[in-house]
């Protein structure tokens, strides 16, 4: 008797769980990948990232100094701007403690500080935008991939310090880097 009781008891329960109006709790955020956007992605993305950046600069009073009008042409500042948002959203997230909100302060400190470092080191002016100088065998990397002529020079390069390395080590030279032969005993 007490059993059944006992599951009545439950049921009871179990329907009045069924029938509560379950709101459910928002994901956190996935941080932003800026380097596997699409095109079309990238633009939408720096879209809602240009309105969270034009709120910072106004709410903090940013001067070019920590921030120019083309820092959406910088990919570093992009990167570290998107950074800033997405601790943003996610440490004032309804799930947080309630230290979310000074953990963005103390990481928002952080991105000031590194921004201004970055933005010091640019030739743009509030007027001009210059663009940044890239090395021209990382952006033919970039561009071509495994395909391109710089990376097949460079695998080379690889190649032939390993070969040195194991020739050394088998010598009983010495060796600047510790290098195990995987292939031994094939």
């Amino acid at each position: 008797m007490a059993d059944d009781q006992n599951l009545d008891q439950f049921r009871d329960l179990e329907q009045e769980i069924g029938q509560t109006d379950d709101t459910e709790m928002a994901e956190l955020p996935h941080p932003v990948d800026w380097m596997a956007l699409s095109v079309h992605e990238w633009g939408d993305e720096l879209d809602r990232l240009r309105l969270w950046v034009a709120q910072m600069t106004t709410e903090w009073a940013l001067p070019s100094s920590v921030i120019l009008p083309c820092w959406e042409q910088h990919p570093d500042l992009v990167q570290l701007w998107s950074a800033a948002r997405d601790s943003y959203d996610t440490l004032y997230h309804e799930m947080q403690p309630g230290t979310g909100p000074i953990d963005f302060h103390r990481y928002f400190s952080w991105v000031r500080q590194e921004v201004a470092a970055i933005t010091g080191t640019l030739r743009c002016t509030t007027d001009e935008h210059v663009a940044p100088r890239v090395q021209s065998w990382a952006r033919e990397i970039a561009e071509e991939g495994e395909m391109s002529r710089e990376f097949a020079a460079q695998s080379a390069r690889v190649d032939l310090a390993v070969q040195n390395h194991l020739e050394a080590g088998r010598g009983g030279g010495s060796m600047n880097v510790v290098f195990v032969d995987f292939t031994r005993g094939r």
